[in-house]
């Protein structure tokens, strides 16, 4: 599902979900995604589209990334551990810095992808980014998660899609390194994730109401990039 309004002329992104679900769980699962589109906190869309699409290809079984919690009481301490924890995997300040300009610039659907030296952004579509897709978590996984999580937050659900994308995006080669930023005016709490540390949520990344978020993925170079995007995009994986 992919919510969105028109301001100024220019498609804004409001909500995403998705998952790989059996056919008789389709009709229940899209009724979630309609609700979840139409009471976001950032607002209600002028479209809402859904894509079903049958899964052909061999499905991939991939590993959950661990999960930890930084509590941070300023989003200016919650960016120095994130920056610390980026230039300890060899990430460069400048694209560092580049990495913080995607969270606080224009809404994108999808990731931007950072050479993790030089700091330049290498996707084709700086607009629309590289959407993490056809993934979904294990449902014996997602209890454990849940059971991990249970008083550490209040939309547990969130946590589950993240480390989803996150161990999926983990598991490239090509990665260093993750981060993400909520753009829910109401969640404060974002993540950096890598093979090296796992998934590290942050507590107030940001502000309560902030207008701010994004993702980025820092990624060593050279590589076969339209190969990672087909990955991240086209294969279907389900996170145990």
């Amino acid at each position: 599902m992919r919510a969105s309004r028109v301001e100024h002329d220019k498609e804004i992104h409001i909500s995403g979900a998705e998952g790989i679900y059996k056919f008789d769980e389709l009709e229940r699962f899209l009724k979630k995604f309609f609700k979840r589109a139409t009471e976001h906190p950032n607002g209600f869309p002028d479209k809402i589209f859904f894509t079903l699409e049958k899964i052909k290809e061999q499905i991939q079984f991939i590993k959950a990334l661990p999960i930890k919690t930084v509590f941070c009481e300023t989003p200016e301490k919650a960016k120095e551990i994130i920056n610390e924890h980026l230039t300890k995997l060899g990430i460069s300040e400048k694209a560092i810095t580049t990495g913080w300009n995607v969270i606080k610039g224009q809404k994108m659907r999808g990731a931007a992808l950072i050479d993790c030296l030089t700091g330049v952004r290498i996707e084709p579509n700086k607009e629309r980014g590289v959407r993490v897709s056809r993934i979904h978590m294990d449902k014996k996984r997602k209890i454990q998660v849940l059971r991990k999580i249970k008083n550490l937050t209040s939309e547990p659900q969130r946590v589950i899609e993240a480390v989803t994308v996150a161990s999926k995006v983990a598991s490239c080669s090509e990665v260093v390194a993750e981060i993400c930023v909520s753009d829910n005016l109401n969640y404060t709490t974002g993540y950096i994730a890598s093979k090296e540390f796992g998934y590290l949520r942050i507590t107030n990344i940001k502000k309560h109401g902030e207008a701010i978020g994004g993702r980025a993925f820092f990624v060593k170079t050279p590589l076969k990039i339209d190969k990672l995007i087909k990955f991240l995009e086209k294969t279907p994986v389900i996170v145990i």
